[in-house]
């Protein structure tokens, strides 16, 4: 049986009491991601929904610049790579599992996934758990960190998380109507390319070109060049126009 010290329980209960006080549909994931971010002292967290076409949703991450819709998307044809995903979507494995359970560090940072999705940041050790959903699907919590490993305590604590998301995911995401971004087409559905669909999120949450340009390592000249690219894409002329064009999407 797995248990929880008296203070894991009390940081638990602590973080999640929120969530059941103030459930908002629009902000759900990034806000619990951010208290899990704290609880586990990682670097980001993540969630995702695959329905039962396996299609991959973005639902939400903290902090919110480290994945973005179009670099998932990017990252998407890989996901077979991952070391995980057998056990997540093909033995149907619903316990919080560590990468390093199948696979050494050295092995996966030589992955393309890896290369593509987690390289930026250096997000070599990763904690990941599978809640299904009433109906079918996965919603997927991924927690992030470099260079330290993850206990088994913490992967006891994060099992003591599922059964919350299995209670509050489900009634949120009938309310919203769709579960997050799908993040198999947006650039296409667009017109954009993957730079351009990251400038956009970026755009949709407000963030200045300075902001954008240290965000995605580019020149705030050259976010510009972009922004330019996407309003002639998206038939606008300003950022407001373009964010209102967007957020559907987003």
């Amino acid at each position: 049986m797995q248990t929880l010290s008296i203070r894991h329980a009390q940081q638990l209960g602590a973080a999640l009491a929120p969530f059941y006080a103030s459930p908002d549909s629009a902000t759900f994931c990034e806000r619990l991601a951010a208290a899990l971010l704290s609880l586990f002292s990682a670097e980001t967290v993540c969630f995702d929904y695959f329905d039962t076409q396996g299609d991959m949703h973005f639902l939400g991450a903290y902090p919110q610049h480290v994945f973005t819709p179009a670099m998932l998307q990017a990252a998407a044809p890989y996901m077979p790579q991952h070391p995980l995903y057998q056990e997540l979507f093909v033995r149907g494995n619903s316990q919080p599992m560590r990468l390093s359970d199948v696979m050494p560090t050295r092995q996966f940072t030589q992955t393309t996934l890896y290369k593509e999705l987690y390289r930026a940041y250096k997000l070599t050790h990763q904690l990941i758990m599978g809640t299904p959903l009433p109906g079918g699907g996965l919603v997927t919590c991924a927690v992030f960190r470099v260079h330290v490993d993850f206990t088994e305590c913490e992967r006891t604590l994060l099992a003591f998380v599922q059964p919350h998301l299995a209670a509050i995911l489900p009634p949120l995401l009938a309310v919203t109507g769709e579960a997050g971004l799908a993040v198999t087409g947006l650039p296409a559905v667009l017109g954009l390319t993957h730079r351009e669909a990251d400038i956009l999120f970026h755009l949709t949450q407000g963030r200045a070109d300075k902001e954008i340009g240290n965000l995605c390592a580019i020149s705030p000249r050259t976010v510009q060049n972009h922004l330019h690219n996407i309003y002639s894409k998206l038939g606008v002329d300003n950022r407001t126009a373009a964010v209102l064009r967007a957020l559907k999407w987003f």
